[in-house]
């Protein structure tokens, strides 16, 4: 009982919060940004010390003291860490097997390209050329095809001796040049030029790291290393100078005299009323733009939350670096401005970049020179930001950061007049630069961060849940091969209509990887899965329809057992919407008999129906490709009706009435998957029979598709797709 009372006070109590984040966050912003300005100001400090600023006078101990020092200890602790040498994993003699299983495949398939009588020597030549993940040039190429079946063989047996001699060795990933070119000096001697300029190329790609950093045997070494170093004491007699007046404040002076509680503070309420005014003035304008622009885009309390912990945390971040001038540089404000335009919008993330340099202009001795140096080199970050979906952006955009920085420093040092030294400009510079690549590098793990712990997807997040090499995509291949591989390409299907539209592609294609993980847990009930027997013949329709519509809610469970993103949890609820299961219902209408109506609403899924624009493209491509597999439409006549048909089936239902999605967007998403689907299917030329399949009715799109016949002939586009992906570990 005590349980369940607790339990309800929480659930009310994050229902209120929700329902009043507007007002939370401005009180909290408010009295947070008053405190960070203001804290070092109640109290009346005895002693006056900053670190890496001169002291103003003679520090004497009032007391004899000993005491463990932290931070002496730290640095002992990580010398000793330092001096750990980095472990590797054991040799994986499995990865050199895969590789010479990946030779051997790739020269299976040169030799059926060189007994391909059909083939120009041209397209002989694209064939090899076009091997993914093996570059084969084409006087390579050309050779293979001339080389006599005896050559040939000469080559493939010396190729496959250098791999199983090398892929023996430990091959570290910085090693990896190395032995590529031991691999071309193993070419044997008795080959001719032809064969050897050959050997020479092809062997050393298949040359692959064999161990690997043990990153976690590694840190615990280490940190077995540092936890050896026993803490480390400091001594001070009573009266003992601790610092001399104009000596450098160290570190550990300023711990010795936080130690000896010389460290005290006064306050100067006439400063603090001032900052607090300051404080509510941002936090008022904020709030405004906010009702304004982003409430309803940004309805969940929580990213009001985060912002509001971005601001307080970068504040006093900055607060404290700019009491040194060394440090003051460094401020990384661009990260925050780079963040901000990420999760909310660039006109938003200027905003705050104004307010935020601003802020910390006023509690910089450089006021004017600081606000304007913080400004540009967010604003420009902000402004040059593109393809927010790649890493690489960001790492751009820090770097016109650092330039906006430099600029800013040379400008002021030439309006400090001609007397400046010219060297004065050397910190400035490098730690404009440092500042840029230091901001780029806080966005990125910015984004680990908000994934992690505030359930807020961010790109980082997103390519980490696109490997294949998931383990819960893994478990999706293994128990339902067939449910993955309609998955993928639900994805692709789904990607380029998402682009098309101007949708988070990125999010779209990652959650058509997982929206039907939810059957492996019985993956026999679903037609891709099944080989041969349909357990669904000795159910009654009711039940068959209540195990299909059981793997959304399973499918939740999954992306909640796996720490998937909210957003991805979302989709995978919403991408059957509460569509119909329509062939069990008419089976249950067909038994019932005529006269007997069978209620629909138990044949539904759950639902809710999408409530973005992503959900949407998931739900109408799962559709799409589930029908089209079944269907195999040849004609350009039948893509579009089938597309259209499955569109304006989920219109009329209202399926896509909270989706967000326009009529324009409707029409191009449309037009994307009929452009897509005509590819996949090759449609070219009218076959007999076409016009049979259009009279037909569509069959039930809302259950899985059969698996798709592999084709027989030698594939014409990449031949890698025949290919195992090697495996590497990282």
């Amino acid at each position: 009982m005590k349980h369940y009372v607790i339990t309800e006070w929480v659930e009310t109590t994050q229902l209120w919060a929700r329902r009043h984040a507007l007002p939370i966050f401005f009180i909290a912003l408010t009295i947070g940004l008053t405190l960070i300005l203001s804290f070092d100001l109640p109290g009346s400090n005895q002693v006056v010390a900053i670190v890496g600023q001169p002291a103003q006078n003679d520090i004497f101990s009032p007391r004899s003291m000993t005491y463990t020092s932290d931070l002496l200890t730290n640095q002992a602790r990580e010398q000793a860490s330092r001096i750990v040498s980095e472990v590797f994993t054991p040799l994986d003699l499995a990865i050199g097997r895969s590789q010479l299983t990946l030779a051997r495949e790739v020269f299976t398939f040169i030799e059926a390209v060189r007994a391909d009588s059909s083939a120009t020597i041209g397209r002989k030549i694209e064939y090899l050329t076009a091997i993914e993940g093996l570059t084969i040039s084409e006087a390579s190429g050309q050779a293979l095809l001339d080389l006599s079946q005896a050559d040939f063989d000469e080559v493939r047996a010396n190729v496959f001796a250098i791999i199983e001699d090398l892929m023996r060795q430990e091959i570290r990933p910085a090693q990896i040049s190395d032995f590529q070119r031991t691999a071309r000096r193993l070419v044997s001697l008795e080959l001719s030029t032809t064969q050897t300029s050959v050997v020479a190329e092809l062997a050393p790609q298949f040359i692959v790291p064999t161990v690997f950093p043990d990153e976690e045997a590694t840190a615990l070494a280490r940190s077995e290393a540092a936890a050896a170093v026993p803490p480390v004491s400091r001594t001070v007699a009573r009266d003992q100078r601790i610092i001399r007046a104009g000596e450098i404040v160290t570190d550990t002076d300023y711990e010795l005299l936080s130690e000896l509680g010389l460290l005290q503070q006064s306050t100067n309420w006439l400063h603090a009323l001032s900052m607090g005014l300051i404080s509510l003035g941002i936090t008022i304008l904020i709030s405004l733009y906010w009702v304004r622009f982003q409430r309803q885009q940004f309805a969940n309390g929580r990213y009001l939350g985060v912002l509001g912990g971005f601001i307080l945390i970068f504040t006093l971040v900055g607060k404290i670096m700019m009491a040194s001038d060394m440090l003051a540089y460094w401020f990384p404000l661009a990260a925050l401005s780079l963040l901000l335009a990420v999760i909310y919008d660039f006109r938003f993330s200027i905003l705050i970049t104004g307010l935020m340099a601003g802020l910390i202009g006023i509690i910089s001795p450089n006021s004017l020179e600081m606000t304007v140096y913080l400004a540009s080199g967010g604003i420009l970050s902000v402004l040059t930001l593109k393809d927010t979906q790649r890493m690489a952006a960001f790492f751009r955009a820090g770097l016109l950061a650092a330039g906006g920085y430099f600029f800013v420093v040379v400008v002021f040092w030439l309006l400090a007049g001609s007397d400046k030294n010219p060297s004065d400009l050397a910190m400035p510079a490098i730690s404009s630069l440092g500042n840029g690549l230091i901001s780029s590098a806080l966005t990125l793990a910015g984004f680990y961060v908000l994934g992690g712990l505030f359930g807020i997807v961010t790109i980082l997040q997103l390519q980490d849940l696109s490997r294949l090499d998931h383990p819960l995509l893994r478990e999706l291949l293994r128990l339902a091969p067939g449910t993955y591989h309609h998955s993928i390409m639900v994805a692709n299907l789904a990607e380029q209509a998402a682009e098309r539209i101007g949708a988070n592609s990125t999010l779209v294609r990652v959650s058509a990887f997982y929206h039907d993980v939810g059957k492996t847990v019985r993956p026999p009930f679903f037609v891709e899965n099944q080989e041969g027997v349909n357990p669904h013949a000795s159910l009654d329709p009711l039940t068959s329809a209540r195990i299909v519509i059981k793997h959304v809610a399973d499918g939740i469970a999954l992306a909640r057992q796996y720490r998937l993103p909210f957003q991805v949890q979302d989709i995978i609820a919403e991408h059957h919407g509460t569509r119909p299961v329509k062939s069990f219902y008419r089976k249950a209408q067909e038994a019932a008999g005529e006269g007997v109506e069978i209620d629909i609403q138990a044949f539904r899924y759950p639902g809710p129906r999408p409530r973005s624009r992503e959900a949407a493209i998931v739900m109408l491509a799962d559709a799409i490709d589930a029908t089209s597999t079944a269907l195999r439409p040849n004609t350009e006549k039948a893509i579009e009706k089938l597309v259209n048909t499955i569109i304006e089936e989920d219109i009329l239902e209202g399926q896509l009435n909270d989706s967000k999605l326009s009529m324009g967007d409707i029409d191009q998403l449309r037009a994307s998957f009929i452009e897509t689907l005509k590819g996949r299917f090759h449609v070219r030329v009218q076959y007999p029979g076409n016009e049979l399949m259009l009279a037909e009715n569509l069959p039930e799109f809302a259950l899985p598709a059969i698996q798709v016949r592999q084709p027989e002939q030698l594939p014409r586009t990449s031949p890698r797709a025949a290919l195992p992906e090697p495996q590497i570990r990282n």
